[in-house]
């Protein structure tokens, strides 16, 4: 009995696997389900209402699952309704499907739940028209929407009882695999070839922090909306704790002590940055491990391995200091060894974290104020739509867009040669997206797989003849569908052409619409692409002045959150943890925009080139921020605060107000640092604090210098 417990023991924890079983249950049933069942009219408009619901899921607490599946099937019966009415007078259709999903789509201001439900529902507006004037009353295409949107819901809300953490212990497992790779990235720089390409493995870095960043995010959303419940059980504590791991793991993996240039000079013919990389490495794997841990519910075991090799570190770096006795780099690698100290001991301490999980709800309601962005009243409603009403909002500019091209495409459709003319509608919402870069990548993917789907579409009906038979291939070729739509789009749209072509035959229109389908597909990629490069496109409004100063000033923020508590203490405040967050969601959003530029069309090579490595020095002065922020305890030496201080000040004049560099003063502080460091009573963690002021002190300039090119080459 054990043994086949382990054995499913993977699958019960895997949640793409788990959600691939409930996509297959929905789709059996709403396809070979009503089928056996002699209903075979209803086939179609309830698997399409299906397929619209499951990407209006969001995951949440079962009170907001049941009222969002109240919300999707008014929505869809409304919506579906209100298109039936109106399909005799073309002209307020075209203007209701244009305005409707501009509006939908501007929903998505209110946060990621709403604006799932909002692309459902413009999916659903375009399966409307599949069944526009098939059907002798007009509710019944409209209750069969509602009647498949209930059948995922129900089911979704099964799998959520059966297992209402995975959600969860998915997105936490996933955010410790993200440090992981960033801990990986990192052990790249400390190879001691790396002589000419550190700001390329520096760039890497700072694009792979990103995507720690938006798995941080992703997880804090699952938590709050548990801790937002009646209680918060012992398993929600458990979790929580370990997002707080997470966070303060990514700050200290985020942390840069040094300049990885010098390394490479003084230590390239030791084995001490062999031994860090491979203490790193180790780390890396540690976070590996434990993200499989939190899926299967199993304890942590910490490596011996790992320590082992740490031991064997620390011995390595005591001899080295015995025979260089002089040479005060070292001091640079003793700040990364016990960065690695500090990383270590939480793992070798995740037990207690485990044990503790059963202690008392009251005992962490300090560690439950996560700041929460939800929607809080009607104001806070009007707040959030209102910073969106303006062509400089990207969430505006792609409503706009949308509207245009529905407005076009359903124009196109009109005339006599687009008989299934709404492929052209679906083609191009799929294909639109916000950004430029992506819209540009989905046309050629769009286009490849709608095109293979075709060729490999015909033999499969032509051998598969069987009712039967195409209904199972439906379901294999939908679960395919949902499972690749968020890893391959190409082989996503292969399986939505297969699966799509197969629910036609249904009606006999099967071969019918192969060649229309790669017609409108071009038809649908072409206006997509007509409306990002034409309709406000992105190098427009990426104002890449705003995007520096707001990057700039929340780095400045949590400087001056982590000055506080080297003044007053340390302490894990929401106020702390808020500005640490914001500084490096506005370095992600940087990274983004700066990322972009390359694909624009007629990109600038010298504009490229300043952006790629402002972005380098401005996640280098972020990384130092971590470094003190990882390590931050109440300072007494009044010289040390002050030069905090002042180096802050510093950085902020310059950086926020754009006052002239004070060059000499700043040589001077450097010089004092220098003469500090000499002093042979000073403490390692003061050591680390004048370290990392220096760094700060010493990047400055160039940042300002790559700062002010990138600012002249946009404005030309």
């Amino acid at each position: 009995m054990n043994s086949v417990r382990q054995w499913f023991q993977p699958f019960q924890s895997n949640a793409i696997l788990i959600y691939c079983l409930q996509i297959c249950i929905v789709l059996s049933g709403a396809t070979l389900g009503l089928y056996f069942l002699g209903l075979h009219k209803l086939i179609v408009p309830v698997t399409l209402g299906a397929i619209a619901t499951v990407l209006t899921d969001f995951d949440d607490r079962l009170s907001i699952r049941l009222r969002n599946l109240a919300y999707v099937c008014i929505l869809f019966f409304s919506v579906s309704s209100i298109l039936d009415f109106l399909h005799p007078y073309k002209f307020l259709f075209i203007l209701y499907l244009s305005l409707s999903s501009a509006c939908f789509i501007l929903m998505g201001a209110l946060g990621q739940r709403y604006a799932a439900i909002s692309f459902g529902t413009i999916l659903l507006s375009i399966y409307t028209m599949f069944g526009l004037g098939e059907y002798a009353q007009w509710y019944f295409q409209p209750s069969c929407f509602v009647l498949g949107a209930l059948w995922y819901g129900l089911t979704a809300i099964l799998f959520y009882l059966i297992k209402p953490t995975l959600a969860v212990q998915d997105n936490l497992s996933r955010c410790f695999d993200q440090i992981a790779d960033l801990l990986n990235a990192k052990a790249q720089l400390f190879d001691p070839d790396n002589q000419d390409n550190v700001e390329v493995l520096l760039y890497g870095l700072s694009i792979q922090n990103s995507a720690v960043v938006q798995s941080l995010n992703s997880t804090k959303s699952s938590l709050l909306t548990r801790l937002k419940a009646s209680r918060a059980n012992s398993s929600t504590i458990y979790w929580l704790n370990l997002y707080f791991l997470a966070q303060d793991i990514h700050e200290q993996a985020s942390s840069n002590y040094l300049h990885y240039e010098q390394l490479h000079q003084n230590f390239s013919r030791t084995d001490l940055i062999f031994r860090i990389q491979k203490n790193i490495r180790l780390q890396a794997l540690a976070c590996h491990e434990l993200a499989q841990c939190i899926l299967r519910n199993d304890i942590y075991q910490p490596s011996a391995k790992a320590s082992l090799a740490l031991s064997h570190l620390h011995s390595s770096m005591q001899d080295w200091v015995r025979d260089n006795p002089h040479n005060i780099e070292v001091k640079n690698l003793q700040l990364i060894l016990n960065n690695l100290d500090s990383v270590h001991e939480r793992f070798l301490h995740l037990s207690e974290l485990q044990n503790r999980q059963q202690q008392r709800y009251q005992q962490h309601i300090d560690n439950l104020n996560l700041y929460d962005d939800d929607i809080h009243g009607w104001h806070d409603l009007w707040l959030k739509l209102k910073q969106h009403l303006t062509p400089q909002s990207a969430l505006f500019r792609h409503a706009v867009r949308i509207a245009f091209v529905f407005a076009v495409g359903y124009s196109i459709s009109l005339l006599p040669f687009a008989q299934n003319g709404y492929w052209i509608l679906l083609t191009s919402l799929f294909v639109c997206q916000m950004r430029y870069f992506a819209t540009k990548s989905r046309l050629k993917m769009r286009t490849l797989g709608t095109i293979l789907g075709v060729m490999l579409g015909v033999p499969i009906l032509y051998f598969v003849p069987s009712i039967e038979g195409q209904l199972l291939l439906t379901v294999i070729f939908g679960v395919s569908f949902f499972y690749l739509s968020a890893k391959k789009y190409a082989m996503a749209t292969l399986m939505a052409t297969l699966m799509v072509l197969l629910i036609f035959n249904l009606k006999g229109a099967g071969y019918a619409i192969i060649l229309p389908r790669i017609a409108d597909t071009l038809l649908g990629c072409l206006i997509a692409w007509f409306a990002v490069s034409f309709i406000w496109p992105d190098w427009d409004f990426r104002n890449i002045s705003a995007t520096i100063k707001k990057s700039a000033n929340a780095t400045l923020n949590y400087f001056d959150a982590v000055v506080q508590q080297y003044q007053h203490g340390h302490d894990n405040s929401i106020a702390y943890r808020r500005a640490r967050r914001a500084a490096h969601n506005a370095q992600t959003e940087l990274a983004s925009m700066i990322s972009s530029l390359s694909t624009e069309p007629n990109p600038n090579p010298e504009l490229i080139h300043y952006a790629f490595r402002y972005l380098v020095y401005s996640h280098s002065q972020l990384s130092y921020i971590s470094a003190l922020g990882s390590h931050r305890e109440k300072v007494q030496d009044a010289q040390v605060l002050d030069l905090m201080l002042w180096c802050k000040n510093t950085l902020m004049h310059a950086l926020l107000h754009q006052r002239t560099l004070p060059e000499l003063e700043i040589q001077q502080k450097l010089l004092e640092i220098q003469n500090l460091n000499t002093e042979a009573q000073l403490s390692s963690r003061l050591q680390l604090v004048l370290k990392q002021i220096s760094l700060l002190l010493e990047t400055l300039p160039e940042l300002l210098h790559l700062q002010a090119e990138l600012l002249r080459q946009d404005i030309q």
